[in-house]
């Protein structure tokens, strides 16, 4: 009679475990003896293992100092990151898992290291990108700026003299016409003789048919132009002097500090009180706020110009204030027969137009302002060459900056009339015998 076999379900368990672990370490021992005898009979396959070992390990640590090194751009990621760095495709040559010879820290370290090494090497790339857009947009002014003509700059440092102009009648004979040097002669001569003592003209030409005759020291200028002695005619033909119609900057003066609280005709009036040939009295008016004002005036007689720069200064009121010399900016080159910049009279090719409204001029026609400025530089409601245009105030910058360059590189250089002319000095090396 069979008896019945109680099995604890808990003890065949344990003891199922206890087989499986006894049998894997018996397989284990197994595959050790096996492979220690195979590499005691073949020694050469024991050196092939340690060579294929010592090679897969330097590819391994080239791969982990490449992940630790910083990277100049970010790493294209076509496909999304699964959580341990590697990508979802099953592409060929990617891997699902990390590698086991890299240390998991270090490649989520590298892996975390690896945007901010990203950044700080895209800043002086930005950097460098900003310094390249700002040159382009540099030069791009560059090419979009006109151009101002040598003739203009010259013209903008030039500080001559007006030129005196001898017209000829209509009905003289040509053929009794001096040549240019002989007619200046004649002058001079003519000039000294009456008493009007002066050195030789220093610019003698013709202009048109007109005879043009300069001097570069105020002295002689101012000499000339306030002569009436000048000749009426030359070799018998008659002649007519056309003196200049304005007071050259070089004979302007400046009254410095004036209180603003003092009126404008009380300091014309003060000023003239004082310089009987003082003209063209205006305050200048400056871009920033000021306490006290400045004016400029005119002074046609040389010897009052001179006797007021030798005593500095001038009673104003109750107040002695100082009085300088006016040192003009840059010269603008503008057209009196259009009132635009850039040329002048004798290069316009238009007509004449009223300097307020811009309205035509006729000569058969009297013009009748309407005494509403316009400007010929942008159309606004203001004079031609007023400081408010904002053209005008453009042209100023760009022809200070282009004189200024032009002086630093030797192609120009300012000239000053002279207040007297050098007197003359014999040397023994200037005459050899």
């Amino acid at each position: 009679m069979a008896e019945a076999i109680n099995i604890d379900p808990n003890e065949d368990l344990h003891s199922g475990k206890e087989y499986e672990t006894m049998e894997q370490g018996s397989i284990s021992n197994v595959q050790v003896e096996l492979i220690s005898r195979f590499l005691s009979e073949c020694p050469q396959a024991a050196l092939n293992v340690h060579k294929y070992l010592q090679k897969n390990y330097s590819k391994s640590n080239q791969q982990q100092q490449q992940l630790m090194q910083p990277v100049n751009s970010t790493p294209k990621r076509g496909h999304p990151l699964d959580e341990s760095g590697g990508s979802i495709s099953n592409g060929r040559g990617l891997r699902k898992h990390p590698r086991r010879g890299i240390d998991n820290n270090a490649h989520k370290h590298s892996h975390n290291v690896q945007p901010e090494i990203n950044l700080q090497t895209q800043q002086p790339s930005s950097s460098m990108s900003s310094d390249v857009r700002q040159h382009q947009e540099i030069n791009q002014d560059n090419t979009n700026r006109t151009q101002i003509s040598f003739n203009q700059l010259n013209h903008a440092v030039s500080s001559n003299l007006p030129c005196f102009f001898i017209e000829f009648t209509s009905d003289a004979d040509r053929n009794s016409i001096p040549t240019a040097l002989h007619a200046s002669d004649l002058i001079l001569k003519e000039l000294q003789t009456n008493g009007v003592l002066i050195n030789r003209f220093t610019l003698v030409g013709w202009a048109g048919k007109k005879l043009k005759l300069g001097v570069n020291n105020k002295e002689d200028y101012a000499t000339l132009v306030s002569s009436d002695k000048w000749p009426t005619k030359i070799n018998g033909t008659d002649i007519v002097v056309v003196k200049p119609k304005y007071i050259p900057d070089s004979f302007a003066l400046v009254v410095r500090y004036v209180p603003r609280e003092l009126d404008e005709n009380f300091v014309s009036n003060e000023i003239q009180r004082t310089i009987a040939s003082a003209d063209r009295i205006k305050r200048i008016h400056y871009s920033y706020q000021r306490r006290t004002d400045d004016y400029r005036f005119d002074v046609k007689d040389y010897g009052e110009y001179n006797a007021v720069l030798q005593l500095g200064r001038i009673a104003m009121g109750h107040s002695w204030l100082s009085i300088t010399k006016c040192y003009p900016g840059n010269r603008l080159t503008y057209c009196t027969k259009c009132w635009r910049i850039g040329h002048l009279r004798n290069k316009c090719n238009s007509e004449s137009k009223c300097r307020i409204c811009l309205e035509s001029l006729n000569v058969n026609t009297p013009h009748m302002c309407k005494n509403v400025p316009k400007c010929a530089q942008c159309d606004g409601d203001h004079h031609s060459l007023d400081s408010q245009c904002q053209v005008l105030k453009e042209y100023k910058d760009q022809l200070k900056d282009d004189v200024e360059d032009a002086i630093q590189k030797g192609l120009l250089q300012r000239f000053s009339p002279q207040e007297k002319a050098p007197t003359f000095e014999r040397r023994e090396q200037d005459f050899p015998a």
